[in-house]
């Protein structure tokens, strides 16, 4: 039987079709994203329950990498170890100014001292004899890492009563979860005491606040999500998606109704059992923005500050060129179903 001309072109399209290589869809943008603390930064867990992500694993994943604090990451994102970082103002301005970083301001992480939303507290033991700055005078203090927005604070608060670093107190690096046990210890005279240990050191009734962050240096953008600027622009596509299941994933945490689960995903995390974060997404949690939109008032403030305590000569104008809001301005688009 005798093949028509249409019938051969079909047979021969169909073996080259079958021969040509079948292209292969493209991997998952892996985002390394720097944090230091937890509960407060979220992002180790925020990607814990897949269900509320529509993009995980399709165009994005990520990859968590836990530093001291806000310090070190600028090195990690200056050698491309990491694409996103937890950073406090100071962190910022010098990874553009020190080490000439084209660096963006994303996301909102934490603010301090917004309304009556808790505000980072610095604790002294109460058998200390130490009520106010003055007596710091000769003192050690802990830090979890020089120039985090800690430091920050610690440094604008005893410069305002006119003690410097060196000359009159001396500052100590120590990591958050061993400032109790250093001033248990003695080793130290003050330290930062983050949420929940905070709350639980002050039930005790062995230690007293001796001042919050909001008294040196106001409301402020403590902690925010930072980029680089050549990674945001290299795959700008897969990062609309994954700011979308970000803002969704934090929403979905901050939701009352989820609370019961929420906090067991991050008591599991933690090795800590849910009622020990009774603090968290309440009045004596920082805040978080509902979109995860950054202040950028209150960031340039603590940049001033920054350059008022001396920890940097020069400080940068934010806006525009370190400022990019349009992941989480399409995010909350994408969110509330806005054409």
């Amino acid at each position: 039987m005798r093949t028509g001309f249409s019938g051969v072109m079909a047979v021969v399209v169909a073996v080259l079709l079958a021969l040509s290589p079948v292209p292969a869809q493209a991997e998952p943008v892996k985002i390394r994203i720097g944090w230091s603390t937890m509960p407060g930064h979220m992002i180790p867990v925020l990607y814990a329950k897949p269900e509320i992500l529509k993009y995980y694993g399709k165009s994005y994943t990520v990859e968590p990498i836990l530093f001291r604090g806000s310090s070190p990451q600028i090195t990690a994102m200056a050698a491309g170890e990491i694409d996103m970082a937890a950073f406090s103002a100071l962190a910022l301005n010098l990874a553009v100014l020190n080490a000439r970083q084209d660096v963006k301001v994303l996301a909102d992480i934490i603010q301090d001292g917004v309304g009556d939303q808790h505000s980072e507290t610095f604790l002294v033991r109460k058998d200390s004899g130490i009520k106010t700055i003055a007596d710091m005078k000769g003192k050690r203090i802990g830090s979890n890492a020089i120039g985090s927005a800690s430091d920050t604070a610690i440094r604008a608060m005893f410069k305002k009563n006119g003690m410097i670093d060196k000359r009159d107190y001396t500052v100590l690096e120590v990591a958050f979860p061993n400032i109790t046990v250093m001033l248990d210890e003695g080793k130290i005279d003050m330290g930062t005491v983050l949420q929940p240990m905070s709350d639980q050191l002050m039930a005790t009734g062995k230690y007293e606040v001796l001042f919050r962050a909001k008294d040196a240096v106001g409301p402020s953008q403590l902690v925010f999500l930072a980029g680089r600027g050549e990674f945001l622009a290299k795959n700008r596509p897969q990062l609309m998606d994954f700011f979308e299941d970000h803002v969704r994933a934090m929403r979905w945490f901050t939701d009352p109704a989820n609370r019961t689960e929420a906090l067991q995903i991050i008591g599991t995390f933690m090795k800590q059992s849910p009622d020990k974060l009774s603090h968290m997404f309440t009045k004596t949690d920082y805040y978080r923005d509902p979109f995860l939109f950054p202040n950028i008032r209150t960031l340039q403030d603590s940049l001033a500050v920054i350059k008022d305590v001396d920890l940097a000569p020069n400080i940068i104008q934010l806006e525009p060129k370190y400022v990019d809001l349009s992941f989480v301005e399409e995010a909350k688009r994408r969110i509330e179903g806005k054409k």
